[in-house]
């Protein structure tokens, strides 16, 4: 008697997809011959004091479950969490280690190799990192791993934060210019009055976020003339990331006065390569809220002003690590994300606009953990995009007739539709500021100086007063060169690759740029027929 007779049709279906996800999860191989592994990401979250990773209103529980559980296909972050002193905190998510008393000199902890990124969450104001314990952070980030670091009002977190090579002077941590304070009109207060109207200090655990200010980036030719981006990292499938949690008093943002100097700890270049971080987002604090009195005193009416809510650093383009700051935890603990325990509160889960707006604040969290990623990762991440387009989102099957058909019997159309629906495809999967990443990071080998000017996030060279004239549109050669690669990976490996894990990120690079030099070669060649044409005009 087969199992669909003796369970009921419902159980049975029931048991059978939960039999396939499981083996999605321990040997999707099986499922998808051609499955390959997510890129692993080695992320060490450290906090202190008050703060810990578990489900209280001061816990991280929440962000850690995002990064724990967010189920993108090109990464799998393997989350160590840390704290200073003995409690760590139990954030309810399986996380590959668990470390009370941290140190960075306790080889057990840390060495230079067993992490790819670290997230300091400081809550002290006293009780400094040692020179050595700097040092060895500053080796780290030198070496290309990537680190995060946040606080909130006044010198809450200098003790963890504050003597960081680079984070020091991308956020401040004090309050020496009587402005990151918690009482006074100058504070950065970003509560937005709630659901009755008035302003009072719970709102911070509602469902109304703050609303932040992106700077936005443009390229300088062609097709790409009027596009413009956010940073990567307020960039999602959802769209710009416009809400963050509010709060009555954040620290703030800033960028460095000077890029000159040494880092005194270890004497390396503290900004090289004349790389400058440079505020991706702002906060604004709303004119004439009501005053109220909170846990910490009367806070007095506000003034309207605004300020560094997120300072980003490209140490990549030095060969360094990148580095993030934000302007206070509260964007990331539960009090703020899913309200407070004492009054039974739920945040941003309790309307659909909540929801929405903690969707957008998840893919904050993710794209901060992407982007601070070492290099090399970076290149994993890319080669899984390339090969997902191939060989899930079968974006060849989808737009040829023939998809065995020979690259030289492909008519240049075809190409210009085969490139075009995989660069949608992979806007919607992972963001068009991943996608142009992505198209620049594969022409780049190949005509860096096209690269550089289309990019928008390393145009250094400010606004040209003569800027050249977008005669022509440069997106169907980008189209039909992605395509080109998509093709060269399909000559490769086929549709069927059972060894797919054993192919390297190399190969699938050569590959990939073999097929898209070939693209360019037949866009290009086509395009200068077509110029001739247009040179005949009298």
């Amino acid at each position: 008697m087969g199992l669909n007779q003796i369970l009921p049709e419902n159980e049975f279906i029931a048991k059978m997809l939960d039999e396939r996800s499981q083996m999605l999860i321990t040997k999707p191989h099986l499922i998808y011959p051609w499955w390959r592994r997510p890129c692993k990401v080695k992320v060490l979250l450290l906090t202190d004091s008050a703060l810990n990773f578990g489900t209280g209103d001061f816990g991280l529980s929440t962000f850690v479950a995002t990064l724990a559980n967010d189920g993108r296909t090109y990464v799998d972050f393997e989350i160590t969490i840390a704290h200073r002193s003995a409690f760590v905190g139990n954030p309810g998510v399986t996380v590959h280690r668990s470390i009370p008393e941290f140190n960075f000199t306790n080889a057990s902890h840390f060495t230079q190799t067993m992490y790819d990124q670290i997230w300091f969450f400081g809550y002290n104001a006293s009780g400094a990192l040692s020179d050595l314990e700097l040092v060895a952070i500053s080796t780290f980030m030198n070496g290309g791993g990537g680190v995060f670091a946040t606080g909130d009002h006044g010198e809450v977190g200098k003790a963890l934060c504050g003597n960081i090579t680079r984070v020091r002077k991308m956020r401040k941590w004090d309050n020496t210019a009587g402005d990151v304070g918690m009482l006074d009109p100058q504070r950065n207060d970003t509560n937005r009055p709630g659901p009755d109207g008035t302003s009072q200090f719970e709102d911070q655990s509602d469902d109304i976020p703050q609303d932040i200010k992106l700077k936005l980036y443009s390229s300088h030719v062609g097709g790409f003339w009027s596009e413009t981006y956010p940073h990567p990292i307020m960039c999602s499938p959802l769209g710009r990331i416009t809400v963050l949690p509010d709060h009555p008093h954040e620290g703030q943002c800033v960028e460095p006065a000077s890029l000159a100097g040494n880092y005194e700890k270890d004497g390396t270049p503290e900004f090289p390569a004349g790389i400058a971080p440079e505020i991706i987002a702002t906060s604004s604090v709303l004119a004439g809220g009501e005053s109220f009195f909170g846990p910490t005193g009367f806070k007095q009416v506000v003034q309207h002003h605004t300020f560094g809510a997120i300072c980003a650093y490209d140490g990549h383009r030095a060969n360094i690590g990148r580095v993030v700051t934000d302007a206070t935890w509260h964007h990331f603990v539960n009090v703020n994300l899913v309200g407070e325990t004492s009054n039974s509160g739920i945040g941003f889960l309790g309307s659909a606009s909540g929801q929405a707006h903690l969707a957008q604040i998840k893919h904050y969290y993710i794209n901060i953990a992407v982007w601070i990623s070492r290099k090399s990762n970076h290149s994993c991440f890319n080669s899984r995009f390339i090969w997902q387009l191939v060989f899930q989102h079968r974006v060849l099957e989808a737009t040829m007739n023939n998809p065995d058909i020979k690259f030289n019997r492909i008519s240049l159309s075809l190409l210009y539709s085969i490139g075009t629906h995989a660069l949608d495809v992979l806007g919607k999967k992972a963001g068009h500021c991943r996608k142009l990443k992505l198209v620049l990071d594969s022409v780049y080998p190949l005509v860096p100086e096209f690269s550089l000017r289309i990019d928008p996030w390393i145009n250094t060279k400010g606004a040209d007063p003569n800027p050249p004239i977008p005669w022509i549109n440069l997106n169907p050669i980008i189209a039909i060169a992605f395509a080109g690669g998509l093709l060269a990976m399909r000559d490769k490996f086929g549709f069927q690759n059972e060894n797919a894990d054993k192919i390297s990120d190399t190969d699938i690079h050569s590959v990939f740029q073999s097929g898209v030099k070939q693209g360019i070669e037949v866009a290009s060649k086509e395009f200068s027929a077509d110029l001739k044409k247009y040179s005949t005009i009298k």
